[in-house]
């Protein structure tokens, strides 16, 4: 792990959510934040750690996974440069980490000091508003694809989340996953065998085309059927 510095009021990539401050309470933040560099693989923090910050990427990728039953990991989201982590953890009746978060990548990260950061919101309500707004935008990307899951067979899950990978995580067509085949069947939960074979299917049917870890969708229409199908 190691360090950069760059204050808060001089920051070139604030997120709408901290740009609402001030310069005084950037000021205020500047004393609660500590910016550090992960590498790929590290981990960033672990479920039911006391979670005493709030942590944003300033850049790279990050999986957050949970434990499920025999203690297996399951991959909820992949979070990019500008999101917040641990913000639930705001409530002081859940003050430990829900997930766990390991680097993709190498992963520029501002722990930011959750008590402050709980200032700030009682009183900037700009700020508070900018947070709510973050946080209804998370959950519903979040639900969508739960819903999606729960009602898709495996063709259609994995199809979701291609087209996740590309508007929402990398933004861009085709993109490079940062995740092995393990990863990307826990994330549609099924297994690394079926992920294989589908991913071969619809590449032997011209919809991707797959080099490594490399990932351009060439028929979207026909991947949107899949993903409408189920």
């Amino acid at each position: 792990m190691g360090y950069k510095k760059e204050t808060c009021l001089n920051c070139t990539i604030k997120s709408n959510v901290v740009s609402s401050l001030t310069e005084k309470e950037l000021a205020r933040l500047e004393t609660g934040c500590l910016q550090n560099v992960f590498e790929k693989g590290e981990l960033i923090f672990k479920e039911g750690m006391p979670a005493n910050h709030i942590v944003y990427i300033r850049e790279g990728f990050v999986k957050l996974s949970k434990k499920g039953i025999g203690g297996k990991d399951y991959i909820l989201s992949i979070a990019k440069k500008g999101a917040y982590l641990g913000i639930n953890n705001l409530n002081k009746k859940t003050r430990l980490y829900y997930t766990s978060a390991i680097a993709l990548t190498t992963t520029e990260l501002c722990f930011i000091d959750i008590e402050l950061f709980g200032m700030l919101l009682k009183e900037n309500g700009k700020f508070a508003t900018e947070v709510i707004y973050y946080i209804f935008d998370d959950e519903m990307n979040y639900f969508d694809r739960l819903v999606n899951n729960v009602q898709q067979q495996v063709p259609g899950r994995l199809a979701n989340t291609l087209f996740y990978f590309k508007n929402q995580v990398y933004g861009s067509n085709p993109f490079k996953m940062n995740i092995t085949k393990v990863e990307l069947a826990s994330l549609i939960g099924t297994s690394r065998e079926s992920v294989t074979r589908l991913l071969k299917e619809f590449q032997e049917e011209g919809i991707i085309r797959a080099d490594k870890n490399a990932i351009t969708i060439l028929d979207e229409k026909k991947l949107k059927e899949i993903q409408q199908k189920g």
